[in-house]
């Protein structure tokens, strides 16, 4: 088994496959397409394509196709999901202090910063905010109102998972890439069927809770939770995870949502619309979703599994 593992995207990356022809350079070249795809679609890089997209003052721009193609998931999803998955939300982000990047600062850095929150400025300007349905995408034309901005990082990793193994391992026969645990699993991990995928326990992370088993398809797994990426700013604690409704972090009884589905961006998304949807609701959207299954870890310490979640947990 030949793995490589990286930092970028704010988090971890990790290519595991067996040993075939060119495995150094699929390697390579995969490590090369997340970083590159990070310098054009972080928001936390100045300069780049979103950023310059997010500025300009054009309601009429032609764009990449890259992120023509990221803008018409966006969409489709903030469609799909009722507006629970929003990346609108970046207003909200930044003014609740998430406006640099962890992996780059660290979350004691941002512990440290005492500025205090006007959460009714910051709920103000969300609710008069452009809005994601008078988005627009025609090819490469995007149509769109004045001040019109959005934050890709709600489903980029899921993205560029799934593209990686729609490119460059699109001839490998196994295996897996984890973008800080948004996963793209094909075929076998050496000596078994499918891969084992570990579902932590989001209070003691290093303690696993359970196993999943991918029974050798290809799967997208993903986890979101509110303990990931937390911090404080004056009296007020913090997370990255926006309730469109509000504007401001979601409050509710899940802690973290793991999500199995068809592919990583499809978990990803629908792993946060859980989240914020809460475990009735929640439950209820993925029942629905008949590609798609979830483990729902509460701050009562209690799970709630779906019924297609049992297909996948390793007994």
């Amino acid at each position: 088994m030949m793995w490589r593992e990286f930092k970028a995207l704010g988090t971890d990356i990790i290519f595991f496959l067996p040993e075939v022809s060119e495995s150094d350079k699929i390697l390579a070249a995969a490590e090369k397409a997340v970083l590159d795809f990070e310098k054009r679609f972080s928001r936390f890089i100045s300069g780049n394509e979103l950023d310059n997209f997010n500025a300009s003052p054009e309601t009429e721009i032609e764009v990449t196709e890259t992120m023509a193609e990221l803008l018409r998931l966006a969409k489709y999803y903030y469609l799909k999901t009722g507006g629970k998955f929003d990346p609108t939300v970046i207003s909200s982000l930044e003014g609740i202090g998430y406006d640099k990047n962890f992996l780059d600062l660290g979350a004691n850095n941002i512990q440290a910063e005492s500025d205090k929150i006007n959460l009714k400025k910051i709920q103000t300007e969300f609710a008069a905010r452009p809005k994601m349905e008078t988005l627009k995408v025609v090819g490469r034309i995007i149509y769109r109102p004045r001040e019109f901005r959005v934050d890709l990082g709600g489903f980029a990793k899921g993205y560029i998972v799934d593209l990686l193994g729609a490119t460059i391992f699109q001839r490998v026969k196994n295996f897996l890439i984890s973008a800080g645990g948004d996963i793209w699993a094909v075929g076998n991990q050496e000596g078994a069927q499918g891969w084992d995928v570990a579902v932590q326990n989001p209070l003691t992370p290093e303690e696993n809770i359970f196993f999943l088993n991918t029974r050798g398809k290809r799967l997208g797994i993903a986890t979101s939770g509110i303990l990931e990426r937390t911090w404080k700013r004056g009296n007020f604690e913090a997370h990255h995870i926006i309730d469109p409704g509000s504007g401001l972090p979601v409050e509710n009884n899940i802690l973290s949502v793991t999500v199995i589905s068809a592919d990583a961006v499809k978990a990803d998304i629908y792993a946060k619309t859980v989240l914020i949807l809460g475990t009735e609701k929640g439950l209820e959207f993925i029942e629905n979703e008949k590609d798609s299954a979830c483990i729902i870890f509460t701050k009562d310490q209690g799970t709630l599994i779906s019924s297609r979640a049992n297909n996948y947990l390793k007994k």
